[in-house]
Protein backbone atom coordinates (compact mmCIF):
# COMPACT_ATOMS: atom_id res chain seq x y z
CA UNK A 1 0.00 0.00 0.00
CA UNK A 2 1.39 3.75 -0.54
CA UNK A 3 2.18 5.69 2.31
CA UNK A 4 -0.12 8.54 0.91
CA UNK A 5 -3.11 9.76 2.34
CA UNK A 6 -5.45 9.55 -0.26
CA UNK A 7 -9.46 11.38 0.71
CA UNK A 8 -11.68 10.16 -1.80
CA UNK A 9 -14.92 12.68 -2.66
CA UNK A 10 -16.79 10.46 -4.71
CA UNK A 11 -19.07 7.04 -5.44
CA UNK A 12 -16.63 5.92 -8.09
CA UNK A 13 -14.27 4.37 -7.06
CA UNK A 14 -10.97 5.44 -8.96
CA UNK A 15 -8.57 2.08 -10.06
CA UNK A 16 -5.77 2.76 -7.58
CA UNK A 17 -7.80 3.39 -4.36
CA UNK A 18 -5.83 0.14 -3.27
CA UNK A 19 -2.79 1.82 -3.43
CA UNK A 20 -3.28 4.67 -0.49
CA UNK A 21 -4.23 4.98 3.07
CA UNK A 22 -7.89 6.21 2.50
CA UNK A 23 -8.78 8.57 4.54
CA UNK A 24 -11.84 9.02 6.84
CA UNK A 25 -13.53 11.90 7.95
CA UNK A 26 -12.75 14.50 9.34
CA UNK A 27 -9.91 14.83 7.16
CA UNK A 28 -6.72 15.65 7.46
CA UNK A 29 -4.54 17.74 5.13
CA UNK A 30 -2.29 17.63 3.08
CA UNK A 31 -3.76 14.73 1.01
CA UNK A 32 -4.26 13.30 -2.42
CA UNK A 33 -7.67 13.58 -3.09
CA UNK A 34 -9.43 11.64 -5.99
CA UNK A 35 -13.35 13.69 -6.98
CA UNK A 36 -14.45 11.26 -9.21
CA UNK A 37 -12.49 12.76 -12.37
CA UNK A 38 -8.73 13.55 -11.34
CA UNK A 39 -6.35 12.98 -8.39
CA UNK A 40 -4.86 16.38 -6.89
CA UNK A 41 -2.52 17.35 -3.85
CA UNK A 42 -4.20 19.42 -1.04
CA UNK A 43 -2.15 21.66 0.63
CA UNK A 44 -3.50 22.87 4.64
CA UNK A 45 -4.61 25.84 2.97
CA UNK A 46 -7.18 23.92 0.60
CA UNK A 47 -5.16 24.79 -2.59
CA UNK A 48 -4.92 22.13 -5.13
CA UNK A 49 -2.07 21.02 -7.14
CA UNK A 50 -2.70 18.74 -10.03
CA UNK A 51 -0.99 17.38 -13.06
CA UNK A 52 -2.55 17.30 -16.05
CA UNK A 53 -1.05 16.87 -19.67
CA UNK A 54 -4.09 16.91 -21.49
CA UNK A 55 -6.44 19.92 -19.77
CA UNK A 56 -7.96 22.45 -21.67
CA UNK A 57 -4.98 24.94 -21.10
CA UNK A 58 -1.78 22.79 -22.78
CA UNK A 59 -4.44 21.18 -25.74
CA UNK A 60 -4.62 25.06 -26.41
CA UNK A 61 -0.88 25.68 -25.66
CA UNK A 62 -0.55 22.78 -28.10
CA UNK A 63 -2.84 23.62 -30.43
CA UNK A 64 -1.03 27.00 -31.16
CA UNK A 65 2.64 25.53 -30.78
CA UNK A 66 5.09 26.94 -33.64
CA UNK A 67 7.46 24.23 -33.95
CA UNK A 68 9.69 26.12 -36.17
CA UNK A 69 9.89 29.46 -33.44
CA UNK A 70 9.16 27.69 -29.95
CA UNK A 71 12.76 28.65 -28.25
CA UNK A 72 12.58 24.94 -26.18
CA UNK A 73 12.61 23.31 -29.65
CA UNK A 74 15.09 25.46 -31.21
CA UNK A 75 17.53 24.87 -28.25
CA UNK A 76 17.45 20.70 -28.95
CA UNK A 77 17.52 21.76 -32.60
CA UNK A 78 14.02 19.93 -33.47
CA UNK A 79 13.23 18.65 -36.58
CA UNK A 80 10.60 16.93 -37.81
CA UNK A 81 9.74 13.29 -38.07
CA UNK A 82 13.40 12.88 -36.53
CA UNK A 83 13.31 10.51 -33.37
CA UNK A 84 14.91 11.96 -30.35
CA UNK A 85 15.03 11.10 -26.86
CA UNK A 86 15.81 13.56 -23.92
CA UNK A 87 16.14 13.15 -19.99
CA UNK A 88 13.91 15.64 -18.25
CA UNK A 89 15.79 15.41 -14.67
CA UNK A 90 13.79 17.87 -13.31
CA UNK A 91 10.59 17.05 -14.10
CA UNK A 92 8.12 18.79 -11.52
CA UNK A 93 4.73 19.11 -12.96
CA UNK A 94 6.10 17.97 -16.27
CA UNK A 95 5.10 20.97 -18.49
CA UNK A 96 8.39 21.52 -20.74
CA UNK A 97 8.81 17.48 -20.89
CA UNK A 98 4.95 16.81 -21.73
CA UNK A 99 5.51 19.27 -24.80
CA UNK A 100 8.48 17.87 -26.28
CA UNK A 101 6.72 14.62 -26.17
CA UNK A 102 3.83 15.77 -28.22
CA UNK A 103 6.31 17.39 -30.49
CA UNK A 104 7.58 13.67 -30.96
CA UNK A 105 10.51 13.57 -28.59
CA UNK A 106 10.89 10.77 -26.31
CA UNK A 107 10.96 11.57 -22.74
CA UNK A 108 11.99 10.15 -19.45
CA UNK A 109 10.78 12.30 -16.49
CA UNK A 110 12.88 12.10 -13.46
CA UNK A 111 11.52 13.20 -10.24
CA UNK A 112 12.76 12.37 -6.78
CA UNK A 113 9.70 14.18 -5.17
CA UNK A 114 7.36 11.40 -3.55
CA UNK A 115 3.80 13.75 -4.31
CA UNK A 116 5.31 14.75 -7.77
CA UNK A 117 5.82 11.52 -8.79
CA UNK A 118 2.16 10.28 -7.76
CA UNK A 119 0.48 13.35 -9.45
CA UNK A 120 2.65 12.64 -12.82
CA UNK A 121 1.71 8.57 -12.77
CA UNK A 122 -1.50 9.54 -12.86
CA UNK A 123 -1.54 12.07 -15.73
CA UNK A 124 0.19 9.45 -17.48
CA UNK A 125 -1.68 6.91 -16.78
CA UNK A 126 -4.93 9.15 -18.12
CA UNK A 127 -2.88 10.43 -21.01
CA UNK A 128 -3.16 6.53 -22.38
CA UNK A 129 -6.96 6.89 -22.89
CA UNK A 130 -6.92 10.46 -24.15
CA UNK A 131 -3.66 10.80 -26.36
CA UNK A 132 -2.02 7.49 -26.37
CA UNK A 133 0.51 8.23 -28.76
CA UNK A 134 1.98 10.98 -26.56
CA UNK A 135 1.79 8.81 -23.50
CA UNK A 136 3.45 6.26 -25.08
CA UNK A 137 6.56 8.55 -25.98
CA UNK A 138 6.60 9.03 -21.57
CA UNK A 139 8.52 7.21 -19.13
CA UNK A 140 8.39 8.14 -15.13
CA UNK A 141 11.81 7.21 -13.33
CA UNK A 142 11.82 7.80 -9.70
CA UNK A 143 15.38 7.76 -9.04
CA UNK A 144 17.07 10.88 -7.91
CA UNK A 145 18.60 11.99 -11.17
CA UNK A 146 21.78 12.84 -10.16
CA UNK A 147 23.08 9.14 -9.07
CA UNK A 148 20.96 7.61 -11.37
CA UNK A 149 23.79 9.81 -13.89
CA UNK A 150 26.39 8.70 -11.62
CA UNK A 151 25.21 4.82 -12.26
CA UNK A 152 25.31 6.00 -15.91
CA UNK A 153 28.92 7.23 -15.37
CA UNK A 154 29.97 3.96 -14.40
CA UNK A 155 27.64 1.66 -16.56
CA UNK A 156 28.78 2.15 -20.13
CA UNK A 157 25.70 -0.71 -20.85
CA UNK A 158 23.03 2.15 -19.82
CA UNK A 159 22.04 4.03 -23.19
CA UNK A 160 22.42 7.51 -22.83
CA UNK A 161 19.69 9.76 -24.37
CA UNK A 162 20.33 12.50 -26.94
CA UNK A 163 19.65 14.96 -24.79
CA UNK A 164 19.10 15.69 -21.34
CA UNK A 165 16.91 18.90 -20.01
CA UNK A 166 17.24 20.62 -16.78
CA UNK A 167 14.94 23.38 -15.58
CA UNK A 168 16.02 23.94 -11.41
CA UNK A 169 13.99 25.76 -9.10
CA UNK A 170 14.54 29.32 -9.55
CA UNK A 171 15.86 31.66 -6.70
CA UNK A 172 12.92 33.48 -4.72
CA UNK A 173 11.62 36.61 -5.98
CA UNK A 174 11.26 38.92 -3.68
CA UNK A 175 7.37 39.37 -4.60
CA UNK A 176 6.41 36.58 -4.14
CA UNK A 177 2.69 37.39 -5.78
CA UNK A 178 4.84 36.71 -9.21
CA UNK A 179 4.83 33.55 -8.64
CA UNK A 180 2.06 31.07 -10.33
CA UNK A 181 -0.03 29.35 -7.48
CA UNK A 182 1.29 26.01 -8.26
CA UNK A 183 5.00 26.86 -8.97
CA UNK A 184 4.99 28.45 -5.07
CA UNK A 185 3.41 24.97 -3.99
CA UNK A 186 5.98 23.09 -5.99
CA UNK A 187 8.61 24.80 -4.32
CA UNK A 188 7.30 24.33 -0.94
CA UNK A 189 7.03 20.41 -1.82
CA UNK A 190 10.72 20.83 -3.49
CA UNK A 191 12.71 23.03 -1.86
CA UNK A 192 14.96 25.33 -3.65
CA UNK A 193 17.06 22.91 -5.47
CA UNK A 194 20.79 23.25 -4.02
CA UNK A 195 22.33 20.27 -5.42
CA UNK A 196 21.05 21.76 -9.62
CA UNK A 197 25.55 22.89 -10.26
CA UNK A 198 26.43 19.37 -9.34
CA UNK A 199 23.23 17.60 -11.52
CA UNK A 200 24.35 20.14 -14.46
CA UNK A 201 28.43 19.03 -13.43
CA UNK A 202 27.26 15.46 -13.32
CA UNK A 203 25.57 15.60 -16.97
CA UNK A 204 28.54 17.29 -18.55
CA UNK A 205 30.65 14.43 -17.46
CA UNK A 206 28.42 12.36 -19.58
CA UNK A 207 28.55 14.62 -22.52
CA UNK A 208 32.20 14.58 -22.69
CA UNK A 209 31.89 11.15 -22.71
CA UNK A 210 32.17 10.64 -26.29
CA UNK A 211 28.73 7.93 -26.04
CA UNK A 212 26.48 9.93 -28.25
CA UNK A 213 24.81 12.67 -26.09
CA UNK A 214 24.14 15.19 -28.02
CA UNK A 215 23.67 18.08 -25.78
CA UNK A 216 22.10 19.66 -22.19
CA UNK A 217 19.48 22.68 -22.11
CA UNK A 218 19.15 24.12 -19.01
CA UNK A 219 16.30 26.91 -18.60
CA UNK A 220 16.91 29.56 -16.76
CA UNK A 221 15.64 33.11 -15.92
CA UNK A 222 16.09 35.76 -18.76
CA UNK A 223 18.77 37.78 -16.37
CA UNK A 224 20.52 35.11 -14.30
CA UNK A 225 24.27 34.10 -13.95
CA UNK A 226 24.69 31.02 -15.69
CA UNK A 227 24.10 28.12 -13.39
CA UNK A 228 27.25 26.80 -11.46
CA UNK A 229 29.05 29.38 -13.62
CA UNK A 230 29.22 26.81 -16.46
CA UNK A 231 29.48 28.83 -19.43
CA UNK A 232 27.21 27.46 -22.11
CA UNK A 233 28.23 26.82 -25.74
CA UNK A 234 25.29 29.09 -26.61
CA UNK A 235 22.12 30.67 -25.90
CA UNK A 236 18.40 31.06 -27.03
CA UNK A 237 16.80 34.09 -25.83
CA UNK A 238 13.17 34.36 -24.76
CA UNK A 239 10.51 36.92 -23.24
CA UNK A 240 11.56 35.69 -19.85
CA UNK A 241 13.49 32.96 -19.79
CA UNK A 242 17.13 31.88 -21.16
CA UNK A 243 18.06 28.20 -22.70
CA UNK A 244 21.75 27.73 -21.97
CA UNK A 245 23.02 25.14 -24.81
CA UNK A 246 26.07 22.76 -23.71
CA UNK A 247 27.42 20.66 -26.55
CA UNK A 248 30.37 18.44 -26.54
Amino acid sequence: MNSSPLIIKSDIQPDFFNEYEIQSEPYQLPSFVWDGEELYWQDEAKQKLHVDFASPKQLWRFSKLNKAQEPILRAFKWKNNEPQSVWDLTAGLGRDGGMLAYSGFNVTFFERNPTLQVLLSESIHSLHNEMPDMANRIQLNRMNSIEYLKQAIEDISIELPNNCYMDPMYPHRKKSALVKLDLRMVRDLVGDDPDSSELLSTALTLLKSGRGMQRIVVKRPAKSEYLGDFKPSYSVEAPNTRLDVYIP
